[in-house]
């Protein structure tokens, strides 16, 4: 079997030194449950003809996550769940295609709970191709205003954000920047605070697996939100598998589609 998105996800995670109950408390699951799935990720990194991350690699991180940890886990797959049919309605697509970014998503919020993204990144190399303007409009009574950029640099689509005239962000507070959809099911693109220049400025890679999902977003929307609420609508919907409902103040929203 062919090593999923979210599967080469979780090596990816536990490679970059997290741990089993690191990735479960995010997931909202056992952490011996993660243990499975990172076993079963890595029997089926070793079947493939060229393998990305190296075996190896992943072989010793797993070991060096056992000891301490009891017996290794067993690489034999738990029972499949049953697949559902479901009608090919937009929000039922959305449901469909999130499986895979799931773990890709726990990224994201991994990362707000170590602290936001800094809010400056600069692009990858590469020309931008397939550029397209999409103007933020305020949600009520501000100053608020700004654009965000949406490119594909090589492979890899981004987004590109300059947004003015922002609250700071308090503690333990951060504005998150979804692309919605049908349902109220969002991606959480980026988080990013605001200090006193109120401005978010720089560059978000979006994950190459939610590139399908793309066309079945509708709307950017800019919320200010607590840091713990992000992580839970994360984490209830890891439990569910499926995006999340995107949480928090809206502030600023534009058509991603004219």
């Amino acid at each position: 079997m062919a090593l999923t998105e979210d599967q080469r996800a979780l090596l990816g995670l536990l490679l970059a030194g997290d741990t089993y109950e690191r990735i479960a408390e995010v997931l909202g699951i056992r952490p011996d449950e993660v243990r499975t799935r990172a076993h079963e990720a890595a029997s089926a990194l070793e079947e493939e003809p060229k393998p990305n991350p190296s075996p190896e690699a992943v072989r010793e991180r797993l070991r060096v996550l056992e000891r301490g940890e009891g017996p290794a886990a067993s690489p034999t797959a738990a029972p499949a769940r049953a697949a559902t049919v479901r009608s090919p309605r937009p929000a039922a697509l959305l449901a469909a295609a999130a499986g895979a970014l799931v773990i890709l998503v726990v990224v994201l919020a991994l990362a707000l709970l170590d602290g936001d993204d800094d809010g400056e990144s600069q692009a990858p190399p590469g020309d931008e191709e397939d550029v397209v303007v999409v103007q933020l409009r305020p949600v009520g009574d501000s100053d608020t205003s700004g654009s965000l950029t949406l490119a594909r640099i090589g492979d890899r689509p981004a987004v590109d954000l300059d947004i003015r005239g922002l609250t700071p962000s308090g503690r333990g507070e951060t504005y998150v920047l979804w692309f919605v959809g049908s349902g109220d099911r969002a991606l959480p693109i980026a988080f990013r605070p605001v200090g006193q220049d109120g401005r978010i400025a720089g560059r978000a890679p979006i994950p190459s697996a939610a590139t399908g999902l793309l066309p079945s977003f509708d709307t950017a929307e800019l919320t200010l939100t607590g840091k713990r609420a992000a992580v839970e609508a994360i984490q209830a919907a890891a439990r569910s598998e499926t995006l999340p409902e995107r949480v928090g103040t809206p502030v600023l929203r534009g058509a991603l589609r004219g």
